[in-house]
């Protein structure tokens, strides 16, 4: 069976009113997730504002013994050892 022209044309027609929908189904969802991203991003910003007012109030409260400082002296190189030859020395008479 042969397929009209005014048959291939309903049909071309009708695929691409779908892909048309299709795209704007996806470009629906496109946008949702960059609504969703930009709060995350959002919450992300205030979580992270609030963690350092608490280290700043963690860090103000938090009352820190003062260390003593060691004292520091500079170490003298090790000698080499040096070996001593003895000689022995005989006297005959």
């Amino acid at each position: 069976m042969e397929k009209s022209t005014q048959q291939i044309e309903k049909n071309v027609s009708a695929s691409f009113a779908y892909v048309k929908k299709d795209m704007l189904m996806l470009n629906d969802a496109f946008s949702d997730l960059h609504d969703k991203v930009q709060h995350l991003s959002l919450n992300h910003a205030m979580l992270l504002e609030e963690i350092g007012k608490i280290r700043a109030e963690i860090s103000g409260k938090k009352t820190k013994k003062p260390v003593a400082k060691k004292k520091t002296t500079k170490k003298k190189p090790a000698k080499k050892a040096v070996k001593k030859v003895v000689k022995e020395t005989t006297v005959y008479s």
